[in-house]
Parts: C-alpha cells; structure tokens; sequence
C-alpha cells in the first residue's frame, strides 16, 4: 500500500495538473520565426513567440515537428533544412476560443494513420483535424470536452482521455467524413495517459489512482462500447500516486507516478512493482514524471520531469537512468515546465520536447555517446539493523565536457526520492571522469523493513546517469 505522504502528494499534483490545465495567462502576441537557441552538447533548443506557451508536440512519419502555442497557431518546424511553417488555427464560424472563458492551451496532438494532425484547446467540446496537404482545418465536437491524450491505431482510429470528463473517446472514418464516439469511465477516474495495444485500450486515472485496462467491442466495424478488461489494483487498494501515463512492454506495465519522483514498473503476472527514483536535483524538487513515451519492443522510455529541469531516458535492458538538463529557465522562475514529448517516429532516440514557461521546444540526441559510466559491485544489498554496508562504485571515461562529476543518492524510501532516513555517503561526493573506485557507505537505521531502490548518480552538469541498487531493509 502506498504511504499517507505520497497520497497527500497525489492531491497535491491534482491540484497542480489542474492548475496547469485551466490556466489562462499567457496572452496572445504576433507571429514571428522559429530561431536555433542556446546549445549544449545534448539538447538543441528553438524559440517560438513570446507569450506562445508551446504544448501540444508531435513528430510526424515524414520528421516535421508540429507544435501548438496559445497564440492560435500551430507551427510545423523540419528540422533537416530549419524551414519553420506556421498556420492561424481557423474553421469557418467555428472559434478556436472563447475569450475570458476558454483557454486555448493543447494538451494532445497526434498524427493518424493517413497523416492529418489532431488536436484540442481546452476548455472547448471541439476536436480540430488539419490537412497538412491542403492545409485545411476542420472542427468536430466531442460532448465529454477536450482530450488530454491522444494516441492512434494502425486502423485509422484516434482514441483520446478527457480529463475532466470522465471518459475516453475515438473518432473513426466513417463515409468519407469523422464520428466521435465516448464512453464512461466512472466518476472521479479522471482518466490522463491512454495506451493501445491490439484491441485493448489501457488508462492511467490520476484521480482513482488506478490502471483500467479496457475490451474494445465493435460491430459492423463500428465501436459499440468498451468494457473494463482488468483493474489494477483489483480491489480499492492504493497501489500508485497520481499515475498519469503509462505504456505496456511485453508483461511489464510501465507508469509515471505525477505525484512522486518515480518512473514505475508493475509486473502483470506477480503484482511486483518497482520504483526509480530520478536524481536529486538543486531546486529540492519533486520531479513529478509526466508522460512515457517508446515504441513497440523499446529499448528506451523517455519520460518529462515536470518540475525536475530534465528529460528522462530510461535503458530497459539494463535498467539504467540518463537525465538530460534542459538549457533554459524561464525568466520569473527557476523550474522549466516541459509538458509534452513526442519520439522521432524514425529513431527513438531522438526526443522533441516543448517548454511550456520558456517559449521553447527542444530536441535530446540520444545517441550522442556519454564520455562517463559508473559500475556498482552489485546491484542488491541487504541492511541489517544498525549495521552499515559498502558498495564500491567505478568511474570511468574521460573529461570531454567537464573536468569533475558530482555525485549524489536518491530512493524509493519517500515520494520525493530523499533518502528519508536512509544514510548514504561517498568516498569523494566530487570526482574526475577518470577517477576509478569510490566507497558507497549505506545505513539504514531507521528505515522501515521492506524493499526499496536506491538510485547512485553521477552528473557533469549536462547529463546524470544513475544505476540502481535493490535494497532490502531487515526487520
């Protein structure tokens, strides 16, 4: 079961996600040219307009990148050539906002199967298609509201989560033209991340705190309904804290947890879960995962740190976590807010991302090589009351972007990956690329028996790369 403090943090990212979702601050400017910013050895970074509070992200199969800004306008940015495209979101009479009342803020955007663009501002019941062709929008309505999430099938199909509406939808070719279907999925789910696979639909409900995985029933090639498949957990148990999206890869149920700071594997068959703590970050704060994105049999996740300054890469094969720091910071604050993610449908590696508070979107080279690695002796430890361990840790590479490494700890043991009190303390908490071996000392006096992750991590100011350590706490 999880702990009161990390239900507690549940209700407050709730909060957070909601705040964020209905904000309307950001003013509408004038329209001007994408240009290249700020750069580092891993992240490239493009502004857009002032005021523009980019969202909505999404790599198309031919690698342009769309990208919807709260200035009415969707920008289509090719990264090959730097040719930045930009198009006033209008359909006939139709608005694309109501002022002083709906914001025009865009969760979800997606291509489908033929190649139009999707998405929603919300606030509104419309769903707009764009012809990237013709370059000709079209409107649909959708009575649950605005999607939150958008995925789509090999089929045509594009299905979708509204948040506050309480159910998931899929609009569906139909005789040359679109139809919108939605279904109930019971109040206070508040279903957020979606996830296809073959004909079951998954959900990540942030309020209930819980995984629906959903049967798709059709006739006639028509959606008549979906029907609850499985619950995760199966009883009222609270297993999770916020989890917003998710992904399933073979028997493992990927997910973020938004109220933590916890990218999450639940394994179907035994029930078993797992929770990697991202680094520790300076601004002391929970990083709250947001969206997971990987392909099918992916070799990596990526995942958005809200509130960490960071994009998040995780290896699947070796369990290994790299968070990529994200150049800019937004003039009135320190946490760069980057809401949505999108992979290059070509390279999974490759990672655009947008900065809602910067004017931004940014792209992660993933195969950029990392001229350090960090090896543990072993990957599982156990703790006996008042008894310290050692784990000796290797370091190895070379100085190409920066003379020192720090290091740092993270875990499992509380919602924001502190260490609570758990004790764990470096040889040399600074080092050289090239150092060779430091002496991990773990205590875990006071620690509650059980099972945890321990995060051990080491950043050049660029990147961190954290391995796990599987920790066990006697009674």
């Amino acid at each position: 079961m999880v702990p009161k403090k990390i239900v507690i943090a549940a209700v407050i990212v709730m909060a957070i996600i909601l705040s964020v979702y209905i904000d309307q601050s950001f003013s509408k400017v004038g329209i001007e040219n994408v240009l290249p910013e700020k750069k580092n050895p891993y992240v490239k970074e493009y502004s857009l307009p002032f005021g523009a509070a980019p969202n909505g992200l999404v790599v198309d199969k031919t690698g342009l990148v769309w990208v919807t800004a709260q200035n009415a306008t969707l920008y289509s940015v090719d990264p090959s050539s730097g040719q930045v495209e930009k198009y006033l979101i209008k359909s006939g009479t139709t608005p694309y906002e109501n002022v002083g009342v709906n914001s025009t803020m865009v969760w979800a955007i997606v291509q489908d199967n033929v190649g139009n663009i999707w998405f929603s501002p919300l606030g509104t019941k419309t769903i707009w298609r764009f012809d990237p062709t013709s370059h000709v929008f079209n409107t649909y309505k959708s009575e649950t509201g605005a999607p939150f999430q958008i995925k789509s099938d090999k089929k045509g199909e594009v299905w979708f989560t509204t948040l506050r509406g309480n159910t998931i939808g899929v609009i569906k070719p139909q005789n040359g033209d679109y139809v919108i279907s939605t279904f109930d999925t019971g109040s206070d789910t508040n279903p957020a991340g979606i996830f296809l696979q073959n004909d079951s639909i998954w959900t990540a409900n942030v309020v209930s705190q819980n995984i629906f995985k959903y049967a798709i029933n059709q006739k006639n090639n028509l959606v008549q309904n979906v029907t609850i498949a499985q619950k995760i957990p199966s009883d009222n148990a609270t297993l999770f804290a916020s989890p917003t999206d998710l992904l399933v890869d073979k028997n493992i149920l990927w997910l973020t947890e938004h109220g933590t700071s916890f990218l999450t594997s639940y394994d179907i068959p035994d029930g078993k879960i797992t929770r990697y703590p991202t680094s520790q970050n300076n601004f002391h704060a929970t990083t709250l995962p947001f969206w997971i994105r990987g392909v099918d049999d992916p070799q990596v996740l990526w995942f958005n740190e809200h509130q960490g300054n960071k994009i998040g890469r995780f290896d699947v094969s070796n369990k290994t976590l790299i968070e990529y720091a994200i150049p800019s910071l937004p003039k009135d604050g320190y946490l760069t807010y980057p809401l949505n993610i999108s992979q290059d449908p070509h390279d999974e590696k490759t990672l655009w991302f947008s900065e809602w508070n910067t004017d931004k979107v940014g792209v992660v080279d993933g195969n950029m090589p990392i001229p350090f690695d960090l090896n543990l002796n072993t990957t599982q430890i156990v703790l006996n009351h008042d008894k310290t361990s050692t784990v000796d840790l290797t370091i190895t590479g070379n100085s190409h972007y920066s003379d020192t490494l720090s290091l740092n700890a993270s875990s499992s043991i509380t919602p924001t990956a502190e260490l609570g009190n758990l004790t764990v303390q470096f040889s040399s908490n600074v080092v050289s690329p090239s150092h060779g071996i430091i002496h991990v000392f773990l205590n875990g006096t006071g620690v509650a028996p059980g099972d945890y992750t321990v995060g051990i991590s080491a950043s050049d100011g660029f990147v961190t790369k954290t391995k796990f350590l599987d920790l066990h706490i006697m009674p």
